[in-house]
């Protein structure tokens, strides 16, 4: 597209086109950079204001962990702050249903983090869904709220909905997360042949999502099946374009499990060029598999 004409590199649905590939490769500031471009734009703009906040208000890095406790106060994360002026500002051109109003203002509300705006967040939520009941990235956010305020057993119920829905493109990343969020619950209680079930759905639909096949590793790592592990976490870890250190952890761990000791020395390298102090990666990996290699 670049080489197709002089002006192409500055056309807006150039950068919309770059920003959304930029989005799926994890690259997300330049993602964030790229649909910047397009944001003016009378044709594309509206679209890449939307996509800006789809990276802002992505809930996938919340920690869920049942021992966790929402603090009372925190200062609110930029991110959201970004969130909140794309938000007003596509309010204000009328380019916003008002469900989708609610929606932004639950999700914003969900990730500040506090106990009290995630409590806000689940009435916002709550309110979406009287709206839109089909609506699963309001019963995703809703889930999430639920989650964070210890109440699994409402929350599990809403993503037994979402699993049931009809999977549609206009929603395809909101069901996505919802399955996988299930197949987190199904694996912290012991469930995996279930939360199996729900990767599995989800590759179906989508074979390149990083975090359906993570999941499916992290199945296999608790079974003490590391070759198993290692071979899907390397589908997620070249899915997530090797830019997740987290993943890449994962994957050089059970190569380092699985004695591939030179697999987990090249993962370690890579992690370490994304992140040069990735916890634990030189210590408990990258030396212990270089002294297995000794002689």
């Amino acid at each position: 597209a670049e080489k197709s004409s002089p002006g192409a590199a500055i056309h807006p649905g150039y950068h919309f086109c770059k920003g959304l590939y930029n989005k799926y490769s994890r690259n997300l500031p330049e993602a964030l950079v790229e649909l910047n471009q397009a944001r003016k734009d009378s044709e594309w703009g509206v679209k890449a204001a939307a996509e800006m906040l789809d990276v802002y208000l992505d809930p996938s890095g919340i920690a869920t962990d049942p021992a966790l406790e929402l603090p009372a106060a925190l200062p609110e994360p930029e991110t959201v702050r970004a969130a909140r002026s794309l938000r007003q500002e596509l309010e204000e051109a009328r380019h916003l249903k008002p469900a989708q109003v609610s929606l932004y203002k639950a999700y914003e509300l969900l990730l500040t983090g506090s106990r009290q705006a995630v409590e806000d967040s689940l009435n916002h939520f709550s309110d979406v869904v009287s709206q839109e009941k089909e609506s699963a990235a309001a019963l995703l956010g809703l889930s999430y709220a639920l989650i964070l305020l210890k109440q699994d057993a409402k929350a599990r119920n809403h993503l037994k909905r979402i699993s049931k829905m009809v999977y549609t493109s206009e929603e395809a990343e909101a069901l996505e997360k919802g399955y996988l969020l299930y197949a987190d619950m199904h694996v912290h209680n012991g469930k995996n042949d279930l939360a199996q079930e729900l990767c599995r759905k989800c590759l179906t639909h989508n074979k390149s999502c990083a975090r359906a096949w993570e999941v499916q590793g992290l199945i296999f790592e608790k079974d003490g099946a590391h070759s198993d592990a290692a071979q899907v976490y390397e589908m997620a870890w070249q899915y997530d374009n090797q830019r997740n250190p987290q993943v890449g952890y994962k994957l050089a761990f059970n190569y380092l499990k699985a004695k591939r000791y030179v697999e987990a020395i090249n993962v370690c390298h890579s992690v370490l060029k994304v992140q040069a102090n990735y916890p634990k990666m030189r210590k408990e990996i990258l030396d212990k598999a270089r002294a297995s290699l000794r002689p």
